[in-house]
């Protein structure tokens, strides 16, 4: 039977709507788990550079096949150019905030703040399971605004002390990341030891990764680099095992004050963010952001010859610092462009378009199914 064009219009648009419908269903599914990637200083130009560094293409990262992608804003309430803490406090509660403070914003009478509840504190409430993972300092501004609230991101004491006394639930069940010899400094002016506290509070203290497949509440702290795949492997197939879902924070530094550590960082987060798509399953929102941008700029470099050449090269002779045919420069210092949003998995249809970053919070807010607190 010959249909007549008419006809055949007919129904492809009845099966472009029917697909429509489907996509949009299988999107409006609700999320069992949130996995927040964040790249602690990881805009778009390091994002850009670290790519061609190690792959020598561009748009060459993991991050760059992921569906769905925006832009956000990353001033803070007081300044255009966010610091971490005020960055990470947008992301995780929805507010903005002064820069230095974490997860509180002020209250307007004599530098008091009042503290704001992070999607990690909704998990606990609900009884997910939750973890933070990091290569910086545990207690650092970007982690601590997961589970602290301070007027202040360099209060160590403090951080450490609501680390262990949680508001909601009984706290990150796991945690992995630097600042072993901060935390015994922390808790000998508690007069106790990390090995006790953190016992204490229910955790197994080490500082092996590994001790996370054996441990559902696990606080692994070091002053070294460690292996990020296994890692994160083994601490989402231990939240897995809660049916309830989990919330899982993944924070890679990518400052670039040293480009070439911090753009070899850029590669390591997104094979992370590879691997992590293919076992944490379809049930999971992955989300990638960066707090804020960095002053890095690629400002050269030819193809066809790997621009990891180029750029050992021309370190190698410090007199061309700031020539015209630099390959990677750096301005020191946070920049206030925004940066981009990139996801995948049931809610990650939301992100789209500019943004401020406070969005975020309510992205994945509402793909657990959420709503804020009054």
């Amino acid at each position: 039977m010959t249909l007549s064009p008419k006809t055949r219009r007919a129904l492809a648009g009845l099966a472009a709507l029917l697909l429509s419908s489907a996509s949009g269903s299988a999107m409006a599914q609700e999320a069992r788990n949130v996995i927040l990637f964040l790249g602690d200083a990881g805009g778009l130009p390091t994002l850009n550079a670290g790519g061609i560094l190690a792959n020598d293409a561009p748009q060459s990262l993991y991050i760059h096949t992921m569906p769905y992608v925006g832009l956000s804003d990353t001033s803070s309430l007081n300044q255009w150019v966010t610091d971490s803490g005020a960055g990470m406090t947008a992301i995780m509660t929805g507010h903005k905030t002064n820069n230095a403070m974490v997860s509180a914003i002020p209250s307007g009478t004599g530098g008091a703040v009042v503290p704001v509840k992070s999607l990690l504190e909704y998990a606990e409430e609900r009884g997910l399971s939750t973890g933070v993972m990091t290569n910086m300092k545990i207690w650092d501004a970007t982690p601590a605004a997961t589970f602290a609230h301070v007027g202040a991101r360099k209060n160590k004491d403090e951080i450490f002390r609501q680390m262990l006394k949680p508001r909601f639930g009984d706290g990150v069940d796991i945690l992995i990341g630097k600042g072993r010899a901060d935390a015994a400094t922390s808790f000998v002016a508690q007069q106790t030891t990390p090995e006790k506290a953190f016992k204490a509070a229910g955790y197994r203290y080490g500082e092996d990764p590994t001790i996370v497949r054996d441990s559902a509440r696990v606080a692994v702290l070091r002053d070294t680099d460690f292996a990020p795949i296994p890692a994160v492997e083994a601490t989402i197939a231990q939240l897995a095992r809660n049916p309830k879902g989990y919330f899982l924070m993944v924070e890679w530094d990518m400052h670039t004050d040293d480009p070439k550590k911090g753009l070899a960082h850029v590669k390591e987060m997104d094979d992370m963010i590879r691997r992590v798509s293919q076992v944490a399953g379809n049930d999971t929102l992955i989300l990638f952001t960066a707090d804020h941008s960095f002053g890095l700029r690629m400002d050269g470099g030819k193809r066809g010859t790997p621009l990891l050449e180029q750029y050992d090269a021309e370190t190698a002779k410090p007199a061309m610092t700031n020539a015209a045919n630099e390959v990677i420069s750096v301005q020191d210092g946070h920049t206030g462009e925004e940066v981009i949003v990139a996801a995948t998995g049931p809610g990650a249809d939301k992100v789209h378009g500019f943004m401020p970053n406070t969005r975020l919070f309510d992205i994945m807010l509402s793909a657990f199914g959420w709503k804020r607190d009054n």
